[in-house]
């Protein structure tokens, strides 16, 4: 995080990435309520930091969110340039056919995973080295998230592009060393286990899609009607997808399309997606694959 912030002062961006509840410093919120919850922090945050305008990259499990905050928070995006990206977006595994062997995890097992987490970083991992790095691969997608020769890579400081492997390697354990849990809660809400869990008002992906689809028909009829001389432009929608994603695989990244391009919508929105050469779920937004650097570029550019 501290790489992209600092590439994102030299597009003259500013950087703002919420802690989930119950991870990092913010406080634990009951499953049902953390969707509502996300909504009344983002402009009370926003507020308080004076930010008017946002443009939102979003990643894996960070997919249910940013659709409700299109939903329910559509006047945060730029008024004539919106813009959202999706890296590595989750798909429920209903859909993706990936992770099929959580289906058999007991709940219970599930809300001890904070702790289990906690015992095999600070207890287990010494003893065995070779625990860590299964552990790491278990790990990273929680921590939430093209081989392109882009502007991307050459725009890190090339000091700080030297200490990316050992950035890498803490991450992990610094996470592991904060409060991490509200991570049982992630899973039950990405998972839709439990009574309790809710996606807000829209039960999937493709729900929500419709809604949102809809909802900018209906803002591009009021901006058309109305004397404002500001010239709005499509909502502009860019995917990412890993080259291995072993949270949704191929089945999970050809499903999350097929929300977006099952119908006509180009009308409101501008859709794209691309696979990035050899990232996966995890490192996608690297700095080795250049995606956030590019993205910055293009929202620097959007906001003027």
């Amino acid at each position: 995080m501290g790489s992209w912030d600092g590439l994102a002062k030299k597009y003259k961006l500013r950087c703002i990435a919420p802690d989930r509840f119950g991870l990092g410093g913010s406080g634990a919120v009951p499953l049902e309520y953390r969707i509502q919850a996300w909504l009344d922090m983002v402009p009370a945050l926003l507020a308080h930091l004076h930010v008017k305008h946002i443009a939102i990259i979003t990643h894996s499990n960070g997919t249910i969110y940013t659709l409700n905050t299109l939903l329910h928070l559509r006047h945060l995006l730029h008024p004539t340039r919106p813009f959202v990206a999706f890296l590595a977006p989750w798909v429920h595994t209903s859909h993706s056919g990936s992770l099929t062997a959580l289906s058999f995890v007991p709940d219970g097992l599930i809300h001890k995973w904070p702790s289990i987490a906690k015992f095999m970083n600070t207890d287990i991992a010494p003893m065995f080295m070779f625990s860590g790095q299964i552990f790491n691969g278990i790990t990273k997608s929680m921590l939430s998230g093209a081989q392109l020769e882009s502007p991307g890579q050459q725009d890190y400081d090339p000091e700080l592009k030297k200490i990316f492997p050992d950035l890498e390697r803490l991450i992990p354990k610094v996470f592991l060393e904060e409060n991490i849990s509200g991570g049982a809660d992630e899973a039950f809400l990405s998972l839709k286990r439990g009574d309790k869990w809710t996606w807000g008002l829209f039960a999937d992906t493709d729900e929500a899609v419709s809604m949102v689809v809809s909802q900018e028909r209906d803002l591009a009829l009021v901006v058309n009607s109305s004397q404002d001389e500001l010239h709005q432009e499509k909502l502009r929608i860019e995917v990412f997808f890993a080259k291995s994603d072993i949270m949704i695989g191929k089945k999970g990244q050809e499903w999350f399309n097929q929300c977006w391009q099952s119908q006509d919508i180009s009308d409101v929105i501008s859709y794209t997606s691309e696979t990035v050469p050899n990232s996966s779920h995890d490192t996608i937004g690297g700095p080795e694959h250049g995606v956030f650097a590019r993205l910055l570029q293009e929202i620097s550019l959007a906001f003027g």
